[in-house]
Formats: structure tokens, C-alpha cells, sequence
């Protein structure tokens, strides 16, 4: 039996999803202050934004591309990954 994608990934993705693509910005600082959560939670969360293809690869100390310019595109997205 395969897990499903859903249950593995943090019940905040979503919210995470939209902060980024809202701001164009894909930092774990930004995660942490908008959903108040710790840098490890954030930086789990951009990680899953990107396997998810919504930010681009980890880039140094700069800010991870952001790969989805719309709340519409994401929210087809985010259902394809239902």
C-alpha cells in the first residue's frame, strides 16, 4: 500500500504555497514570520514547495525562485497534487 502524497506532506503546504507565490518570494524567513512556525517547519515546507515545482532549487543565501506567477495557476497545482 503507497502513502499518498497528501498525508506526508505538512498540513501548512498549502498556505505556504499561496504566501510565496503572493509575495514572489520563497525564503524561510518569509514562511516563518507569515505562519509563525520554526526555521526547521519552514525550511521542510520550501523543500516540499519545491519537489512540488512551485520554487525553483536552493540558490546559496538568496531567495529560491519563484516558479508559479498566479493564485490561479496554483490552485491548479495544488489540485493536480490531490
Amino acid at each position: 500500500a503507497g502513502i499518498s502524497g497528501e498525508s506526508s506532506r505538512d498540513e501548512l503546504f498549502e498556505e505556504a504555497a499561496k504566501i510565496v507565490v503572493r509575495h514572489q518570494q520563497g525564503s524561510v524567513s518569509l514562511l516563518q514570520r507569515r505562519l509563525k512556525v520554526g526555521y526547521s517547519r519552514a525550511a521542510r515546507l520550501i523543500d516540499e514547495l519545491e519537489a512540488a515545482g512551485i520554487v525553483g532549487p536552493f540558490d546559496g543565501s538568496k531567495a529560491r525562485e519563484v516558479l508559479v506567477e498566479t493564485e490561479a495557476e496554483l490552485e491548479a497545482i495544488l489540485r493536480s497534487l490531490e
